[in-house]
């Protein structure tokens, strides 16, 4: 049985190229190896408890990657969202500790590209 045709083999091949397109924030490759995987899994055939092993620590590593790439993007979400509130303005209080709302002004200046 050839490399591609052993599903157990495929699987992994699957799961390196799915790392390696996590590691290289490609992660819009993830929705076609997602069908592939699926099939190559709907292929196997009790596998060796050795071979399920490394499939199953390959796929947790994969997890952990995902999960990484998920903080990171919620991370640079909310700083986002901090920085478009900012640009609008910001609260500050004034010497009689009454609050006092500090906006940016409507530029009247128009910009064109």
């Amino acid at each position: 049985m050839s490399r591609e045709t052993d599903p157990v083999h495929a699987l992994m091949d699957i799961l390196r190229v799915e790392r390696e397109a996590i590691r290289a924030a490609d992660l819009g490759a993830l929705t076609g190896l997602a069908d592939r995987k699926q099939k190559a899994l709907a292929r196997l055939d009790a596998p060796p408890a050795e071979a399920l092993h490394e499939l199953r620590r390959m796929a947790i590593e994969n997890e952990r990657l995902l999960a990484a790439a998920l903080q990171g993007v919620r991370a640079a979400q909310s700083r986002l969202k901090t920085i478009t509130v900012s640009a609008r303005g910001y609260d500050s209080y004034d010497a009689s500790g009454h609050k006092t709302a500090i906006r940016r002004e409507e530029s009247a200046f128009e910009r064109r590209a």
